[in-house]
C-alpha cells in the first residue's frame, strides 16, 4: 500500500502548484490559505494526542471543493508527529469529506504499510448555518481502511458522531459547544475504552479573531474539554489554550 500514500502525496503537491498559479492570477482572491499556530495540547475527539504543539494547515478551495494538508508536531520531549491529507465537497449545507490520517509517537512512517500507519476516514454531515440563521452542524465519520483493525485483522470501522453549536456574539467573540460520541468495537477502540456507543467529548471553547492590517488574522482561543470515557478511571478533562495565524 506504499504506492497509495505516494499517489496521495503527489496529488497534493500538484494541487499546491495549481494553487500557487491561481494565487498569481487572482492576487488577494487566492484560493490558497495557510494557517500556523501553537496549542498547549493537541486534543482530538476527546483524546490527548500530544502536549505543547505546533499546528499548521494549507488548503485550496474553489466553489464547494476544498483540499489540503494539515500537520502537528509536538514541542519538547514528546515525539508526536501527524500529517493529514483531506478533501471535501459541500453544497447547500451538506458536505462529504475524505481524510487520510497518519500519526505516531515513535517512528513516523508516512510511506510505511498503509494498514499499519494510516487511517482513512469518510465523513458526511450538514451545516444548518448555510441555509438558516442557526449556527449548528452535525457530522458522522467512519474509518474505512488502515490501522483501525480488530483482532482478526478485519476493519474495525470505528465511527464518530459530532454535533457543534457555534454562535458569534456582537462583541466579536466566537463560542463553540461540541458534543462528540463514538460507536466502536471493543477490539478496535480509538476514542473511548468501552464497547458500543459512548460519549467521547464535551467541549466548550471561546475565540476571537483580529485582522492585522490585511496581512493576516490572529485568533487566540481557549477551551475546556472533557472525555467521560477516556483513559482515567473517571474520564479525562483538559484546559487548552492556543493562538492561530491565518494568511
Amino acid at each position: 500500500m506504499k504506492s497509495f500514500g505516494i499517489m496521495i502525496a503527489a496529488a497534493m503537491v500538484a494541487l499546491a502548484a495549481m494553487s500557487a498559479r491561481a494565487q498569481e492570477a487572482e492576487g488577494d482572491g487566492s484560493p490558497l490559505t495557510f494557517d500556523l499556530g501553537v496549542a498547549t495540547n493537541d486534543i482530538w475527539r476527546g483524546g490527548n494526542c500530544a502536549g505543547l504543539s505546533f499546528v499548521g494547515d494549507a488548503e485550496f478551495a474553489a466553489g464547494g471543493f476544498s483540499a489540503g494538508i494539515a500537520g502537528i508536531s509536538a514541542i519538547g520531549k514528546d515525539d508526536y508527529t501527524e500529517i493529514d491529507l483531506y478533501a471535501s465537497y459541500s453544497v447547500g449545507g451538506a458536505f462529504l469529506s475524505l481524510t487520510d490520517y497518519t500519526w505516531t509517537q515513535d517512528k513516523f512512517e508516512f510511506f510505511g504499510a498503509y494498514k499499519t500507519y494510516h487511517y482513512l476516514e469518510l465523513g458526511v454531515g450538514y451545516d444548518f448555518s448555510e441555509k438558516t440563521d442557526l449556527p449548528l452542524s452535525i457530522s458522522y465519520n467512519v474509518m474505512l481502511a488502515g490501522a483501525n483493525r480488530k483482532a482478526d485483522d478485519s476493519q474495525g470501522h470505528s465511527s464518530y458522531i459530532e454535533i457543534c453549536y457555534a454562535p458569534s456574539l456582537e462583541c466579536g467573540l466566537d463560542l463553540g459547544f461540541t458534543v462528540g460520541a463514538a460507536i466502536e468495537n471493543e477490539e478496535s477502540l480509538m476514542y473511548t475504552r468501552k464497547d458500543g456507543f459512548n460519549f467521547a467529548e464535551l467541549k466548550f471553547e471561546m475565540s476571537k479573531t483580529y485582522n492585522l492590517k490585511n496581512f493576516c488574522t490572529v485568533t487566540p482561543s481557549a477551551a475546556v474539554i472533557c472525555n467521560p470515557t477516556g483513559l482515567g478511571a473517571h474520564g479525562e478533562a483538559y484546559f487548552v489554550g492556543g493562538v492561530n495565524f491565518s494568511f
